[in-house]
């Protein structure tokens, strides 16, 4: 899966690889605004690397730029399994997920849960976000997996936070009355944006509010004679 612009070289998508670690590292870091010149605090890339391939190494993308015969990791997508269905009592980032190291990810669950994704910043509106979606589609189609839900940041908010409350903003987000960077762009996808989950994950522009979304595999079989939980998403306002 790949696609190509001759302005910025190849871009491929790939399944993680140990090799790829300080090019994830610093496509985070460099995602999230963090300078590379600054010192962290961050357990070891490779650390937390060899934990994800461990436990999850199927569901963990990268995109990569080839050009004039040099590699780079211009994105990342990280996943996890749960059990927890959608329609349980929605947790923050760190409930749900531990840490970078994925400790909750659970081999059979039938949930994928998108722990994070991030683009270089100058590879943004390229279609590296959109074939890192793609990738992790597929592979919930691919497991047979009953969906994929996440926490899609509210990053538009601080533009709107001195004349609404984030529980009108996401309202408004939610019944289109309002784009959003992330959650309208992932709606635009597939995804429902069920509710509010307030003090998700510490982003500034997004005073830590994030939608919590939901995008059901439509092409899901459930095992012969079982029942499982979370048929359906419960709408909540």
């Amino acid at each position: 899966m790949s696609s190509d612009d001759g302005s910025i070289g190849h871009i491929s998508i790939h399944n993680t690889q140990l090799k790829h670690a300080d090019g994830v590292y610093d496509t985070i870091r460099l995602g999230y605004g963090v300078p590379l010149s600054e010192d962290s605090d961050d357990c070891s890339p490779k650390h937390v690397l060899t934990k994800q391939l461990d436990r999850f190494p199927e569901g963990q993308f990268v995109a990569v730029c080839e050009q004039d015969g040099i590699a780079q990791v211009v994105g990342v997508a990280i996943t996890m399994r749960t059990s927890r269905p959608p329609s349980d009592q929605t947790l923050t980032w760190a409930e749900q997920v531990g840490d970078l190291s994925l400790p909750q990810h659970e081999p059979d669950g039938k949930w994928l849960y998108g722990v994070d994704m991030v683009v270089r910043p100058n590879f943004r509106r390229r279609g590296v976000g959109t074939a890192l979606y793609n990738a992790r589609f597929e592979l919930v189609k691919r497991l047979n997996l009953r969906g994929w839900y996440a926490g899609g940041m509210l990053m538009g908010y601080n533009q709107y936070a001195a004349v609404m409350d984030v529980e009108t903003y996401a309202n408004k987000v939610r019944r289109r009355e309002l784009k959003d960077p992330t959650v309208t762009m992932q709606m635009n996808r597939g995804f429902k944006a069920v509710s509010l989950i307030k003090e998700y994950y510490p982003m500034p522009d997004a005073h830590s509010a994030a939608m919590f979304i939901v995008w059901h595999n439509p092409l899901y079989k459930p095992a012969h004679g079982k029942t499982l939980r979370g048929e359906s998403v419960i709408q909540r306002t």
